[in-house]
């Protein structure tokens, strides 16, 4: 199997070569990449989860444990007012308002209070708080671990009291009612109320930690509120009897007022409530038709005054004149007026006006003229008699009308009046007989009166604990661990940046993957041989198979030249670097090539372990000062004929500061001219700058990344800083690759390829 990559190829080389304008891929997560995080990070996974678990487990077994007993009511249909006359409709279910008012009850502070007092709870330390706990019986329901956490808490109280002499309790306590209060309080706090849907029944629900006191609570809550019912019942119909009976006594005392009231009325004011029995009516009705026909003569009476006036200042006598103008008596006076009137007329004639006859006529029409006149005033004063008559009847006909009309308002005030006290009297009647009717039949069932609820189930005695449910508490626990593991992994996952994507590392680096060295092989419970056993003991593993495609592809890079200077370095130390050198040294080696394998990590020196070599009869020291020669420095692998290694050990003086000084350039050309293929072991790159240096002389540059151990920024560091010295053309080897990385998928297709893969690498 080769594990060289696609992206090795040569013809691949130049894109890599040169600045690529194109952006990198965005990092996407699939059901593939996905199922490859959490297999890598599967033990990380199964540790939070049995971590998880195992706390939720410890935690279930060492929390206190609390039961919970239930008792049931059912809440039946009632009158709540005992004053209200509407009887209940039959088979009628109490609604929710109702329902809710009752749970609000038993849930009530006034409520609790006598729970409280009845059960004599305030004496119960787990209750009241402010008396000294209990012994030992009160934490038998704690695990070890809460045992032990309040042995150790008691620890500084038992030393306080050696030191001070005296008890470190104190034995004061608060007054009664804030005991009653906190007891209140702790009780409530245990207590809760259920209702199923439209149900008439409340469960009543009570938690502790002692099974036989959450029942025995329960029950007595049950039965307390049925008793509590009743009693509160059986008042209410006490009052109401007591203010139906008040009240029948103060509406009968209305009723004898309100008769009693009536009767002075109606002889004080002489009204009856029969308007039939009443004259002023028809009396007023006369004095209107009296006073109608007084003001008619009235008015006639003027007419007939105005009319003579008239005509005794015009003297007008003619058919239209009244009555009184045309009596005999002025008759006749005015015909002697007329005839002595027609006598001076003649005698004027005949003797001339101062004749005494004419003067005598003269004095004869005066005389007649003043009886006349006389006449006419008697008769004017006769008519304005008459005036003055009618003007006073019409006065006093109005004043007995207004005085007949103000009696009549009057006595319609007192009707009115009248008719207000019957109304009173009927009205307070009425009262009377609902008040003694509802008194009768609340007053016989005074003292028998059944609850509004009743107790349907009593509460048992629980025989597991409500809490911690350990099942639920583990489910819990490895579901939330789970979730967790999750959530870290993704976290941890993103914020990740080592090399695994090895085209997108090559994208990013611009440098292409020469090989995927795989990780050393390893049974089952056995040891894994060290990389220069693997090389030698399994030629044809995909461990040693892949420095021989590593080997190929720096061939490759060479463009087939005879001579090849090759460094391979990385960016941190452990990342395989000189792993990698020495089987790529020995692939060329095996490959027939003259091969030199140079440890120029003068700091660490660790080829010379890893190869397993002896003390040379020279050292690098010795060459560099000219006092040998080539030869007698390296040593050769007796495997490898063709293969040199030049090693120095521990013993070996030379310096580091070799790689500074114009010597090396002459030992690499001394290597370049004896050898067909040259390997460098140089010093990790962002350490030290010895590999930097190096790079100038080599002809290939290979770098090492750790798969799951480098991140791609350490890499491009490395990848910049040896393009930067002016190094030659640059790939990159992925080194411990998992060798079934390619196998996965699907568990059939996943299991066939690793078939097929162990065909060709059967160790």
């Amino acid at each position: 199997m080769s594990l060289i990559d696609e992206n090795s190829v040569w013809n691949r080389l130049g894109p890599f070569l040169q600045d690529s304008s194109e952006p990198l891929e965005e990092r996407t997560f699939g059901v593939r990449e996905l199922y490859n995080l959490f297999r890598r990070r599967l033990p990380l996974i199964i540790a939070i989860i049995i971590a998880g678990t195992a706390l939720a487990l410890v935690t279930a077994l060492e929390l206190p444990k609390t039961y919970t007993a239930r008792s049931m009511i059912v809440v039946e249909t009632d009158n709540p007012n005992p004053l209200d006359t509407a009887q209940a409709q039959p088979n009628q279910q109490p609604d929710k308002s109702r329902m809710d008012t009752e749970a609000d009850l038993i849930t009530s502070r006034v409520f609790a209070s006598l729970v409280v007092d009845r059960l004599d709870l305030i004496e119960d330390p787990d209750f009241n708080t402010y008396l000294p706990p209990a012994t030992a019986g009160g934490t038998s329901g704690a695990g070890l671990l809460s045992q032990a956490v309040g042995l150790i808490a008691s620890i500084p109280q038992k030393m306080f009291a050696l030191v001070t002499g005296g008890n470190t309790q104190d034995t004061s306590l608060p007054p009664k009612a804030v005991q009653q209060d906190r007891a209140i309080s702790l009780y409530l706090a245990s207590l809760s109320v259920d209702r199923s849907g439209e149900s008439a029944a409340m469960t009543i629900s009570f938690v502790n930690d002692d099974a036989a006191t959450a029942a025995k609570i329960a029950n007595a809550t049950a039965r307390l509120f049925v008793e509590w019912s009743r009693d509160n019942k059986r008042q209410d119909i006490k009052d109401a009897v007591g203010f139906l009976r008040q009240q029948s006594t103060e509406v009968a005392s209305r009723i004898a007022a309100i008769e009693g009231q009536i009767a002075k009325y109606a002889n004080e004011h002489g009204v009856s409530s029969d308007p039939r029995d009443d004259l002023l009516r028809a009396s007023i009705q006369q004095a209107n038709e009296q006073l109608s026909t007084a003001r008619g003569e009235y008015t006639q009476a003027q007419a007939r005054l105005a009319q003579v006036r008239l005509a005794a200042k015009t003297g007008d006598t003619g058919a239209n004149v009244d009555p009184l103008l045309s009596s005999d008596f002025l008759t006749s006076l005015r015909n002697d007026e007329a005839t002595a009137m027609r006598d001076r007329a003649q005698l004027a004639s005949n003797y001339g006006r101062n004749h005494p006859l004419v003067q005598e006529a003269d004095a004869k029409i005066a005389a007649v003229r003043a009886m006349i006149s006389q006449e006419m005033l008697r008769t004017i004063a006769i008519l304005e008699n008459d005036v003055r008559v009618d003007e006073g009847r019409v006065d006093q006909l109005t004043k007995s009308l207004e005085a007949s009309n103000e009696e009549l308002r009057q006595r319609s005030l007192a009707e009115a009046k009248l008719r207000e006290l019957n109304n009173n009297l009927t009205t307070e009647q009425k009262l009377y007989d609902l008040v003694s009717g509802r008194l009768g039949s609340l007053d016989p069932f005074s003292e028998a009166v059944a609850p509004g609820v009743r107790t349907v189930s009593a509460a048992e005695i629980p025989t597991s604990p409500s809490f911690p449910k350990l099942r639920l508490m583990v489910a819990g626990g490895f579901t939330a661990s789970l979730v967790l593991a999750l959530i870290l992994v993704l976290t941890l996952e993103s914020m990740d940046v080592r090399v695994r994507d090895s085209r997108r590392v090559s994208k990013l680096i611009r440098a292409p993957l020469l090989a995927s060295i795989p990780q050393l092989p390893q049974k089952f419970l056995q040891r894994t041989l060290p990389p220069l056993e693997t090389l030698l003991s399994q030629p044809r593993s995909a461990f040693s198979d892949a420095f021989r495609s590593l080997y190929g592809a720096c061939t490759r890079m060479n463009g087939g030249r005879g001579k090849h200077v090759i460094l391979v370095s990385s960016g941190l130390p452990q990342e395989g670097k000189t792993t990698t050198a020495m089987g790529l040294a020995m692939a060329a080696g095996m490959d027939g090539a003259l091969t030199a394998l140079i440890d120029l990590d003068l700091r660490t020196r660790s080829l010379h372990g890893a190869m397993r070599l002896g003390s040379a009869s020279k050292t690098l020291n010795d060459y560099l000062n000219g006092d040998c020669a080539l030869a007698e420095i390296v040593q050769t692998l007796p495997e490898i004929p063709q293969l040199d290694v030049l090693a120095p050990s521990a013993d070996d003086l030379t310096s580091p500061e070799l790689l500074n000084s114009s010597q090396l350039a002459k030992l690499l050309e001394a290597f370049r001219f004896e050898y067909d293929v040259v390997i460098i072991d140089a010093p990790p790159v962002l350490f030290v700058e010895d590999a930097i240096r190096i790079a100038a002389s080599v002809d290939t540059i290979v770098v090492v990344a750790a798969c799951d151990s480098t991140t791609q920024e350490a890499l491009s560091q490395v990848v910049e800083r040896l393009r930067f010295a002016g190094g030659p053309s640059i790939g990159w080897v992925l080194n411990r690759v998992d060798p079934f990385q390619l196998a996965r998928g699907a568990l059939r297709k996943a299991y066939m390829r690793r078939q097929q893969i162990k065909r060709y690498f059967p160790a």
